[in-house]
């Protein structure tokens, strides 16, 4: 029987191959989902079928059969990853690369950002990144809609929230970001495996 969880749960599967991130990620959304919905070695292997998957008016997607399990995908490099809870949720993750972090955060980066960035080397460029995109993605509104418009960082760092919504970043590797944004963060699991 599928009931309501308390917490959110971060789903990480490593990619063997990195075309995978397109062809792979009906199975490992409704491996995620059957996992948090039913429980590890529970009922959930065999309901992973069940995971139909639709969008909103703003392009969000959502499990019609289930309204209260929310989900938010990212992935990046060699890792795909899925947040899932009884709330919104949103997720990102961002592999650091090389790139113009300078030219990218003065163009699309909200001026507070910018100037946080610059005392500091761009060096936590992809933690903004992440950040942001994982704010986007809990709001539906995607990265098109006055991604500057908002701030993630101030002069003294990262934001713990935007709008009163929470960001958590989340420890993962040294060459990628993770965060997390949701109304409300308090127990997160994560859980990674080889896919």
């Amino acid at each position: 029987m599928m009931e309501k969880k308390e917490g959110i749960a971060v789903y990480i599967y490593r990619m063997q191959d990195k075309r995978d991130d397109k062809s792979q990620s009906p199975l490992f959304l409704s491996r995620a989902a059957a996992r948090y919905a039913f429980g590890e070695g529970g009922e959930g292997t065999s309901k992973e079928a069940s995971f139909r998957v639709e969008k909103g008016l703003r392009g969000k997607p959502y499990f019609p059969e289930y309204p209260w399990l929310h989900f938010s995908i990212s992935h990046s490099g060699d890792f795909w990853a899925c947040a899932m809870a009884a709330q919104e949720v949103g997720l990102d993750l961002q592999q650091h690369t090389k790139g113009r972090r300078e030219h990218i955060s003065k163009r699309f980066f909200h001026p507070l950002e910018n100037e946080y960035l610059k005392k500091n080397n761009y060096r936590d460029f992809f933690d903004v990144w992440a950040a942001k995109e994982s704010y986007v993605k809990f709001t539906g509104s995607g990265i098109g809609e006055d991604f500057g418009g908002f701030s993630a960082a101030s002069e003294d760092g990262l934001a713990k929230e935007i709008n009163g919504i929470q960001l958590r970043s989340i420890p993962f590797s040294p060459d990628y970001s993770l965060c997390l944004c949701a109304k409300e963060i308090q127990n997160v699991s994560l859980y990674y495996e080889n896919a």
